[in-house]
């Protein structure tokens, strides 16, 4: 465990997920990092786990099809449980914050669930850089703020292709469903199910949506 993380009032959980249980190293809440100068942008909601994740990774463990031996990039990774699933389940995966924190928490808790040959991509949504485009792009949990949806629908068009699809996980926020609305506006092809997921001693509906580009 590095420096960095032990700065960190942190506790290691234990997600049962394609039939192993995987360990989460997290803060224990985001509140213990708050303090009075915490502007919006630098909440630390990264560094603990959310419902929404739970379910992404358990449709990722339903349909590992789509994300074997596939280029697999991580928007928003935080803590990394859905990409180090996704690799686990044969995935070649690129994690992707723009908290330097937060993917030295994702390769740490790759680290110690035996999850090797993650790559890491520092990087603001909105100053994204060129990269080749992925087979499939997966996030949980990042339409809550509409401010971002111009910003991150131009990241989601710079890293797919006409053959990608985009996994997104959401609890059933209007945000998320005004922002597939654009989607669909724009011409992406939406499906979309349902999960109930449990995450400590709670549970949440969080459905995932599974885009395809317009052809």
């Amino acid at each position: 465990m590095t420096s960095t993380i032990l700065r960190y009032p942190i506790h290691t959980l234990s997600i049962s997920l394609c039939q192993r249980t995987f360990r989460l190293t997290a803060v224990r809440s985001v509140d213990d990092l708050l303090t009075e100068s915490t502007s919006a942008d630098d909440i630390p909601f990264w560094a603990v786990p959310w419902h929404a994740a739970i379910g992404l990774c358990q449709y990722l463990c339903e349909n590992r099809h789509l994300v074997r031996g596939k280029r697999v990039l991580e928007l928003g990774t935080g803590l990394g449980l859905c990409g180090i699933v996704a690799r686990w389940l044969g995935g070649e995966v690129t994690l992707n914050d723009y908290q330097p924190d937060a993917l030295e928490f994702a390769l740490w808790n790759a680290s110690q669930n035996g999850v090797q040959d993650i790559q890491t991509l520092l990087a603001d949504w909105r100053h994204f850089p060129d990269v080749e485009p992925y087979d499939v792009v997966i996030a949980a949990d990042i339409l809550y703020e509409r401010r971002l949806h111009q910003t991150l629908k131009k990241v989601i068009s710079r890293t797919t292709s006409a053959h990608s699809r985009v996994l997104l996980a959401d609890p059933w926020r209007d945000t998320a469903w005004e922002f597939i609305v654009e989607m669909e506006r724009a011409g992406w092809q939406v499906d979309f199910t349902e999960h109930v997921a449990r995450l400590l001693d709670s549970q949440q509906d969080v459905i995932v949506f599974n885009l395809r580009p317009p052809q």
